[in-house]
């Protein structure tokens, strides 16, 4: 394999209240659910609290922390250690799609937002929709970075 790519670009995620509300009502429902059953039934207290940990630790692993953009690939940044790498060589076409698509799509959906939607169409493996905070720019570096790859092969 060739020598690594070099980082090109960076972008947040861009992330609607509504999202933020939402994941947060999970953590809080199985919270209040738990102090609730505390003086009722203790034993079914603590796997309330157990499931809200679960759900907090397991929304802090999959939602993306960062988007970036290198010479040879797009990198989905996940909580933790994780992250999805995208070859450039596998991508077909990086485009603006609409919002509907962070709702309902036949890829991986990594869209925290309806605005910015951006759509990673591949050659082959999973397509992707995302949602950076400054759509335009992220598209500008993608295109370019394709562009670059497909003159040096």
């Amino acid at each position: 394999m060739g020598s690594p790519g070099y980082l090109l670009y960076e972008d947040d995620p861009k992330v609607d209240s509504w999202m933020k509300l939402m994941f947060a009502g999970i953590v809080l429902l199985f919270l209040i659910m738990g102090l609730v059953l505390l003086f009722e039934d203790t034993e079914a207290a603590f796997p309330m609290f157990g499931v809200a940990a679960f759900d907090a630790v397991l929304f802090r692993i999959v939602l993306p922390r960062r988007y970036q953009i290198y010479s040879d690939r797009i990198r989905i940044v996940l909580g933790g250690p994780f992250a999805l790498n995208i070859p450039l060589s596998t991508v077909k076409e990086v485009k603006a799609a609409s919002g509907a698509k962070a709702f309902a799509y036949s890829g991986v959906r990594f869209a925290t937002s309806s605005k910015n939607v951006i759509e990673i169409t591949r050659t082959r493996g999973c397509n992707y929709v995302i949602s950076p905070s400054n759509r335009d720019v992220f598209l500008e570096q993608a295109n370019r970075a394709l562009e670059a790859k497909s003159h040096s092969r």
